[in-house]
């Protein structure tokens, strides 16, 4: 018997529109399909995160150079200078974007603002003898954050 008919307490019919009728029959809590199911979670981040002119000042806080800073995103010369334009970057690039922001403005508060783009192109010995951004261009920026959080705890590593 389904579960409407049981005459459990559900939404009125009208209340129910874009929810997957198939789960209530079943007497299975219903599920409204905009909800992602594992593995389908939406991203957070949209294309349109990034504003005209913010992935240029982000660049110039890390006083990178446009070779070195597409190599950060993955993306050519071409296409960071069309992102830097003003066109919105794809999801994968927003992602990267945010995850950059984020790790350039926990470094601000432990490196002068001026040092930055220095201490990212400066081999470094508690990296292996790695620049720091190669460290993120390998994809291993777990490094640099937990360098920040004892920086920022000032226990002794």
């Amino acid at each position: 018997m389904p579960i409407i008919e049981q005459g459990w307490l559900l939404p009125l019919r009208r209340e129910l529109q874009g929810w997957d009728m198939s789960v209530i029959n079943r007497k299975k809590s219903a599920v409204p399909k905009h909800v992602p199911t594992k593995g389908q979670a939406k991203p957070r981040i949209s294309r349109t995160s990034f504003k005209a002119g913010m992935v240029l000042e982000l660049r110039h806080r890390l006083q990178l150079k446009q070779a070195d800073f597409a190599r950060l995103l993955p993306v050519s010369v071409r296409s960071l200078a069309t992102l830097e334009s003003g066109a919105p970057p794809s999801e994968a690039v927003a992602r990267k974007l945010v995850e950059i922001h984020r790790l350039t403005n926990a470094l601000a508060e432990v490196i002068k603002k001026d040092s930055l783009g220095w201490w990212l192109q400066t081999p470094n010995d508690a990296f292996d003898g790695l620049k720091p951004i190669e460290v993120i261009d390998r994809g291993e920026s777990d490094r640099i954050w937990s360098m920040i959080f004892f920086l920022r705890s000032g226990v002794p590593a």
